[in-house]
Formats: structure tokens, sequence, C-alpha cells
């Protein structure tokens, strides 16, 4: 059961009105250049024993102008005043703000912050282990590989695990519950061999860089049988 929330209308976001808070701490997770996503995480202990521990994911975009910090010991957001909108658009006087960009103030600990973006919405529930965050989501219309990182779109690749990350998580107890929050990639050779009932596509093998898939490649094609390189993201 996930609880979502998203505001992104006028008569949600009236000047100086509180739209969140909670006591939890969040952190900075993701921003990616498409759509001026940003993205940040709680994950709070259960209120009883036994109860899995919650996950409360908070994007704001499209984010024109952020001023925050890596991490809130508690966290509350509200719609700036029409005086605190216009001082900061006053202070950010190259940026062409559109009637939509909407300034957002973040109180922590008696301290703000802000970040002028359209909309704000959240989603809290019990996150599953390979699931990157409840912002990017399989999707059969889109290509179809298991999303790796918790924004769609193009960043700066900061999940990306280390080779000791990659090393550490094979060595790893395969029943482990730990959660799958980086990526690396992989290089699949694909094969394509037509038999008499049809073609059978098929994966020849797994390669760690691509100058080896691609060696592997090269010794099947002179084969003469199709072939080509697929990078799929592994979670670790």
């Amino acid at each position: 059961m996930t609880d979502s929330t998203w505001l992104n209308r006028d008569h949600q976001l009236v000047p100086g009105k509180e739209l969140f808070r909670s006591e939890r701490g969040f952190h900075l997770l993701a921003y990616t250049a498409s759509h001026g996503q940003l993205l940040m995480r709680s994950i709070g202990q259960p209120d009883e024993p036994g109860e899995p521990e919650t996950t409360i994911d908070l994007l704001f975009k499209p984010a024109a102008v952020v001023k925050i910090r890596d991490y809130y010991r508690g966290l509350a957001i509200r719609c700036a005043t029409e005086a605190e909108s216009e001082q900061v658009k006053a202070d950010h006087a190259s940026v062409s703000f559109g009637r939509d960009d909407r300034v957002f103030v973040l109180e922590s600990q008696g301290e703000s912050d802000y970040v002028v973006a359209m909309a704000v919405g959240w989603t809290e529930g019990v996150l599953g282990r390979t699931q990157h965050s409840f912002f990017n989501n399989f999707h059969p219309a889109r290509p179809i590989t298991w999303p790796s990182r918790p924004l769609a779109g193009v960043d700066a690749g900061l999940d990306i695990a280390s080779a000791q990350e990659l090393i550490d998580a094979l060595l790893a107890d395969e029943n482990a519950t730990v959660r799958r929050e980086r990526h690396r990639h992989v290089c699949v050779v694909m094969t394509r061999v037509v038999r008499p009932d049809g073609p059978e596509v098929t994966g020849a093998g797994v390669f760690l860089t691509r100058a080896d898939a691609e060696e592997a490649q090269a010794v099947i094609a002179a084969k003469s049988i199709d072939c080509w390189i697929e990078e799929l993201p592994i979670a670790i």
C-alpha cells in the first residue's frame, strides 16, 4: 500500500500554505537533467515490531533553481509568500521564470532553503529491494529493461557502483536482504540462429566490458551467425 500526492495546480499551491511535514530525516538522492527532476528520500523505522520500514520519495519537477542541503533532520515544505517569491526570483534575475514556476520553501531546524519548480509530490510505501524509487518504475511501453536508477533520463551516473562494490555483491550471502540502490552495466552478446522451426534468439555470453564483448562478437560473427551486443543493468 502506497500513499501518493502530486501538487501542481493553483488551488493546491496557495502562497504561504504548508504542503508537507515530517520529523524523519531526508537526504538528496538524485537529480536528472531530463525534466529537471530533483529527488529526496527518507527511510524510516517501522512503528511496530515486525512491520517493514517505509520509504518516502519526494520529487520536485522541473527544478529551475535549487538551494538545498544534502540532509535534513526533519523537514517542512510550504509555498513561499508572495514577498518571499519575489525576493527569490529577484536574486536570480538571469533566470527566465515562467508563470507556473513556484517557490517552495524547505524548513528544517530553524533554517530555510528553497526550490523553484512547477510541481512537488511524494509517495510513501514499502519500496522493493530492487526497485530504485517510486518515480521510475518498469513500464512495458518503454524499452524492456529493468530501471537501473532512481530517475529516468540523463544524469551524471552518480549511482553507478564501483568495481569493489560489484565484487562485494558477488561475494555476499545470496540470502542477504540488502537494498540494491546502485548498479553497473554488463555487455550481453546476443545471437540469432535460423532453425527449421524458426529463428532462435539467445544470449551467448555476458561480459563486464564492451571490449571483451566485442572480441566474443567478432569470433561468433566469423561463424556466419547473426549477433549483437546489448547493455543491461545489474543491481548491486
